[in-house]
């Protein structure tokens, strides 16, 4: 099911109801899940993607998507490849509906994917997608002409989608983008605030695993692994590392985004730093994996790591 053929009335009436939703999240996480799943239950698109523009402008990368076997949280997208990323890069919607399209599509993905794994072995999270789609649009979320990121909606029929759906979309990512602005500036005013004794806490006691949880991180890029595995890398790495440091060093569990906003090692630009959304990534992630290591919102610009074994960190300077 697409909006082609529905009255103006109803479009306007389940924008409406999105634009409610959106309002009443309370954080960034709820806010990227309920803007995908409110595009399959008021719209009808099923398979959809939120990306958001990374901090050098270079990449996009996946914070959540909606009907696909994997998440793919962290998966990235460079700005000029694809459908994806060409909309990134025009600032433009941009709609494909037959096979020959899509075929194209996908080995310029598998190109890309292949450049990534010659260049960084293990270090490349799948972007999610239907094996056998033969429609996709992408259109940029924007807010006071910034690029923001990009939602995409695929579907296994030709021609599913119209100009309808293009303007649907693009009305849509305009007000998500405008509602992860507004938080972002909700979280950085919150993080103004005193730290009311954050700078020390004491751990707070967990269930624990009897293995040992071995990360291994690699300072060059920010990639981390747990026990082997592929975790993260970039902000998102470098973040993990750092909260990982400070609570095997300092028996700490809580922090603050002001404080860790100071951090730097994290390297983070003085605008636009995207700091909530990398810690929305990196929980998704270590979620997603089932990790013993977690993190949990608590207040507004605040949050605990949630540590359940015992850890064993080494950094590899090559």
């Amino acid at each position: 099911m697409t909006i082609s053929g529905q009255n103006g009335g109803w479009v306007a009436y389940h924008l409406a109801q999105l634009s409610s939703r959106l309002a009443r999240c309370p954080d960034l996480n709820s806010l990227v899940s309920a803007s995908l799943a409110s595009l399959s239950e008021l719209f009808g698109y099923e398979h959809s993607l939120l990306l958001l523009l990374d901090e050098q402008g270079e990449r996009l990368y996946t914070i959540a998507s909606h009907g696909y076997s994997s998440e793919g949280v962290g998966s990235e997208v460079r700005v000029g490849e694809g459908i994806i990323g060409m909309a990134a890069a025009r600032c433009e919607p941009m709609r494909i509906g037959n096979l020959r399209g899509m075929i194209a599509y996908a080995r310029t993905i598998r190109r890309t994917y292949e450049q990534h794994v010659g260049e960084a072995p293990g270090h490349v999270i799948p972007l999610p997608g239907l094996t056998r789609a033969e429609s996709q649009v992408a259109v940029p979320a924007m807010v006071l002409g910034q690029l923001v990121g990009i939602v995409a909606i695929e579907s296994e029929r030709k021609l599913a989608f119209g100009p309808e759906d293009e303007s649907l979309l693009t009305v849509a990512a305009t007000l998500i983008a405008s509602a992860i602005e507004i938080d972002s500036a909700n979280e950085r005013a919150g993080s103004d605030r005193p730290d009311e004794g954050a700078t020390r806490r004491a751990r707070t006691p967990t269930a624990r695993s009897s293995e040992a949880t071995l990360v291994r991180f690699f300072p060059v890029d920010g990639s981390t692994f747990l026990n082997g595995e592929y975790l993260i890398k970039g902000v998102a790495g470098r973040l993990f590392w750092a909260l990982l440091g400070h609570y095997d060093r300092d028996g700490r569990d809580e922090f603050t985004n002001k404080e860790i906003r100071l951090d730097p090692s994290l390297e983070l630009p003085d605008f636009r730093d995207n700091l909530e959304s990398r810690l929305i990534l990196l929980k998704r992630r270590l979620d997603e994996r089932e990790a013993p290591i977690r993190i949990e919102k608590t207040t507004r610009g605040r949050f605990r790591l949630l540590v359940q074994s015992e850890l064993r960190l080494e950094c590899t300077p090559t």
